[in-house]
C-alpha cells in the first residue's frame, strides 16, 4: 500500500482517538456510514478510500478534507532518508561544491528540460 494511504489512515485514527470522547471504530464507521472492517483497513493503510468516503469521514469527525490531510506529507526524517543516497554518492566520490553544482545542472536538465 502507498505511504500516503498509510499516513491518511494514521491521521484518521489520530483524529478519532484524540476526540474528548475517544470514539471507537464502530462509532466513527456508523457516523460515516461505512463498515467497521473497511474503516479498520483504511486506518491500517491496507485500503485507500475514495474521496467521497474520505469526505464522509472528515464530516463525521467534524473536520474539513484539508484538515483530514494535514500532517500526511512526508516527515523530515523521510525526506532525509530520500536524500541520504545522494549525499553518500557525493561524499564517496569526493565531489567539490562545483562538482555538485554541475551534477545539479544535469539533474535540472533531465527533469525540467533546461539547465536553469
Amino acid at each position: 500500500m502507498s505511504e500516503l494511504g498509510k499516513r491518511i489512515g494514521q491521521r484518521i485514527r489520530e483524529l478519532r482517538t484524540q476526540r474528548p470522547e475517544r470514539w471507537t471504530q464502530e462509532e466513527l464507521a456508523e457516523r460515516a456510514q461505512i463498515s467497521v472492517s473497511f474503516l479498520s483497513m483504511i486506518e491500517r493503510g491496507e485500503r485507500v478510500a475514495h474521496v467521497e468516503t474520505l469526505a464522509a469521514l472528515a464530516n463525521a469527525l467534524g473536520v474539513s478534507l484539508g484538515e483530514l490531510f494535514a500532517g500526511t506529507e512526508e516527515t523530515p526524517a523521510q525526506t532525509e532518508d530520500l536524500l541520504r543516497p545522494l549525499s553518500d554518492f557525493a561524499r564517496a566520490r569526493g565531489l567539490t561544491a562545483r562538482d555538485v553544482e554541475r551534477l545539479l545542472g544535469v539533474a535540472r536538465a533531465m527533469f525540467s528540460g533546461s539547465a536553469a
